[in-house]
Parts: structure tokens; C-alpha cells; sequence
């Protein structure tokens, strides 16, 4: 199939904004002259790769850093007009961001210069954010912090978990995306603004390597429920029962006031009900050890936990 557009663009991204503003860009025409995967030793690597041969696009891989002759040479002969990267953990050296002409575009899911970081998606649910949204702005050899293209807001919704956000942000930024090539098939004259200077909102990693994922019982029920909901599904909020790992997949909240220390269970009912910093945490559905997952009721009718008990690290 001819493309419907003539520049010339080098993508570069990981699973899964990668493959879905990859489908996009390919559906509607743009002319995606190579494809850079993850590197090899990353547990996307392969995905990538079979997605691209199944689109019929160039890849180009390189055996241990971004700097080596080889693969700069690669990208180089490409002759790209501009690059988009679509999730990308891996600083990009000074020799690789000029081989492109037109620069390395980076599609950012955070409003920066706040958020800047692995995880955007978790920790403006953590903090109570209303809004976020897509910047798309030229790279640097930092992470996200080159001038700022454009960006776009979404307002963050009342119940919103990481799954629900992240399926909307990688779907927009899949559109605005589209929007910008389109614009640079007409101008590749694009305007940037530097990003301002100073201290901002950060989004670390989390994940259990290094125990950001356990829940906090001290919080209040109101933050360990957005907690919950910024790991879910794919981190998961975790603690431990009688020595065992237990993931928390959704809860809800109460004001209640409890006698119980934070941590301990003060309901058994239908739901498994915690005290926390102020309030109460009633676990819906959740996973115990390996295998079991289950709603709160299927959890105590099996396990049968008392009141008093404590979770935890």
C-alpha cells in the first residue's frame, strides 16, 4: 500500500504506547522508514519486534548501547525528516538525536514540566491530581526535559485507576500524534518553547524492587484508596496477611472511626474491612499468594480472618 504521506519518520517506542501509536501512524498513511524496538535484554523486546515484521517495517536494533558506530550509521542512512519515540527507557546520546533532521519528537504523558519520570500514571492518581495530558516535545540527552512542542489536558476522572488512564493517555497521544505529523508534512518549521527551571512534580518508578508498592496503613483510607487504584492492574498495591503476600485490587472508603491500630483488620463481613490513619479501608477484590484471586467474601469464607489481625510488610 503507497503511503499517503511523504516525510519520512524513524519510530522508536516500547510496549504498549509503542504499538498503539504505531497501528495509528500505519493505518492513516505516514511513511515510517524504521522501527527501533527496546533492546533485547528488555522483556518487550520480542513483542515489538514480531509487531513490526507483522506491519512489514524496517527494523533496526543495536547489540549494546545507542552510541555505536553501527547502528548510528543505520539510522543515519535512513535519511528520516523526523523521529517520534513513543515510551522509551533509555537516555538517547548526543550522536544518535543528530542523525534526524528534524529532531527526536518524544510523546510525554504528563503535563511538563511536572511529572517528569518513568510513571506518570500512578503518581497523579496518588496525589489527587484533577488533570493531566500528552506533551509532546523535542528531545534532549535528559529525560523529558527538551522544549515543549504542545500539549493537550484530560481531566482525570473521579474513580480512575492506572489501567483506565493509561488506555486513554496511549489512545490520545495516538491522535495528537497524528495531528503534529500531519502538520509537519505541510511546515517542518516546528515552534518550541524551553521548559521553565526549577523544582517539579516528579513520577518515580514504582514497583516492588523497590517496596514503593506496599501499602502504607498510617495514610489515610482516602489516599491508600487512590493507592490502590494507581497500581491497578498493572503494579498492584501491595501488604502481607500471616506472612503472605496480598495484593489489593480495589477497595472502598470510610470516615468511620475505629479503635483498631492502622493495619488491622476491624470488619469481616462481605468485605475485609482495615483501619488505617483516618478511616477505613474495605478490601473488594484482591489476590492472596500465587494464585488466589477473588472478591473480599470468597477471601474470608476461605481463610476466615479474624478481627485484630494485622497486614503489613
Amino acid at each position: 500500500m503507497e503511503n499517503k504521506y511523504k516525510k519520512r519518520i524513524l519510530f522508536l517506542g516500547m510496549p504498549d504506547m509503542a504499538i498503539i501509536c504505531l497501528s495509528k501512524l500505519v493505518a492513516e498513511g505516514f511513511n515510517i522508514v524504521g522501527v527501533v524496538p527496546p533492546h533485547f535484554t528488555e522483556a518487550t523486546y520480542g513483542l515489538m519486534c514480531n509487531f513490526t515484521k507483522s506491519l512489514r517495517l524496517p527494523l533496526i536494533t543495536y547489540e549494546r548501547t545507542m552510541d555505536e558506530l553501527d547502528f548510528i550509521h543505520k539510522v543515519r542512512q535512513l535519511d528520516a525528516d523526523i523521529a517520534v519515540v513513543c515510551s522509551y527507557n533509555k537516555k538517547f546520546p548526543p550522536e544518535l538525536l543528530k542523525t534526524v533532521k528534524g529532531g527526536f519528537v518524544n510523546c510525554h504523558p504528563s503535563l511538563l514540566p511536572d511529572y517528569r519520570g518513568a510513571n506518570p500514571y500512578s503518581n497523579v492518581i496518588i496525589n489527587n491530581e484533577k488533570e493531566t495530558g500528552i506533551t509532546l516535545h523535542f528531545m534532549d540527552e535528559k529525560f523529558d526535559t527538551g522544549n515543549i512542542i504542545a500539549q493537550k489536558k484530560v481531566n482525570i476522572e473521579n474513580k480512575e485507576t492506572m489501567g483506565t488512564l493509561f488506555n486513554r493517555m496511549n489512545y490520545l497521544c495516538a491522535e495528537f500524534l497524528s495531528e503534529f505529523l500531519k502538520n509537519f508534512e505541510q511546515n517542518t518549521d516546528v515552534v518550541s518553547m524551553p521548559q521553565p527551571q526549577g523544582e517539579f512534580k516528579k513520577a518515580p518508578a514504582i514497583d516492588s524492587r523497590n517496596m514503593r508498592n506496599f501499602i502504607d496503613w498510617d495514610k489515610d483510607a482516602a489516599y491508600i484508596d487512590r493507592f490502590v487504584r494507581a497500581l491497578n492492574p498493572f503494579i498492584s498495591a501491595m501488604t502481607n496477611f500471616r506472612g503472605v503476600f496480598l495484593k489489593v485490587y480495589s477497595a472502598e472508603i470510610s470516615d468511620k472511626k475505629v479503635k483498631e491500630e492502622p493495619g488491622t483488620i476491624c470488619h469481616v463481613k462481605d468485605t475485609l474491612g482495615v483501619a488505617t490513619g483516618s478511616g477505613v479501608l474495605y478490601i473488594k477484590s484482591l489476590q492472596f499468594g500465587s494464585y488466589m484471586i477473588s472478591d473480599a467474601k470468597s477471601f474470608i469464607e476461605k481463610f476466615k480472618p479474624q478481627i485484630g489481625e494485622k497486614l503489613g510488610k
